[in-house]
């Protein structure tokens, strides 16, 4: 009998049941090799599915597990990551480059060297294809995008009753919460907020990578 495990793929710690494609057994933290929706993978074991699993994980792709992943796999599985870093920056200032309204959170360049995953918030909807055209060409990539949910746009106060936020003064016949013209100073600093939810993104994403190695 061929048992079904879960495993962890990705740097945004995404889950899934596989299959071997031989009889092997799986114990909890192996490494293996992964074919996934996205493409070849490595991924991470985190137990053997049980028939409960399926009935939760109804519209998941049973994935395949082609084998435990060995010293060859951990030497290439690094040098995408060192590829991913390449791609990321050159994504982020292609991105600016285009005006795209979207910033680039992260890349994955996938075991097989074929297929990567870029990670990104847009804020606005665009043409991607000139910024996937660009990266495919220069890496020789199947590049996919997949996003975060944008933040939520800068309401409009002229109202006089505020975005809604706690500590927005504009509700309260206005504070020092808000600037001298009227307008909500804590709203006003959405450069700054998207900044700094950038940099906690990234940072959560960074961890998960951490705790998959």
């Amino acid at each position: 009998m061929i048992h079904e495990y879960l495993l962890s793929y990705g740097i945004a710690g995404d889950f899934g049941r596989f299959r071997p494609v031989r009889p092997m057994e799986c114990r909890r933290g192996d490494r293996a090799v992964v074919r996934t929706h996205r493409g070849e993978e490595i991924g991470v074991v985190l137990c053997e599915a049980t028939p409960g699993h399926a009935h939760f994980l109804p519209n998941t792709t049973l994935g395949q597990i082609v084998r435990l992943a060995t010293d060859e796999d951990e030497v290439t599985a690094v040098h995408q990551r060192r590829r991913s870093e390449e791609i990321f920056a050159f994504g982020r200032r292609l991105a600016s480059d285009l005006a795209l309204p979207f910033e680039v959170l992260d890349v994955e360049v996938l075991l097989d060297g074929k297929h990567a995953v870029v990670h990104h918030l847009r804020w606005d909807d665009c043409d991607e294809r000139p910024f996937v055209s660009a990266l495919s060409t220069k890496y020789e990539l199947f590049i996919t995008l997949t996003g975060a949910a944008p933040i939520p746009e800068k309401e409009d106060h002229a109202d006089g009753h505020g975005c809604g936020r706690p500590d927005c003064g504009m509700g309260k016949g206005g504070c020092s919460t808000c600037s001298s013209d009227g307008g909500c100073s804590t709203c006003g600093s959405a450069n700054a907020d998207l900044e700094a939810y950038f940099r906690e993104l990234r940072m959560k994403m960074e961890r998960q990578r951490t705790a998959l190695l």
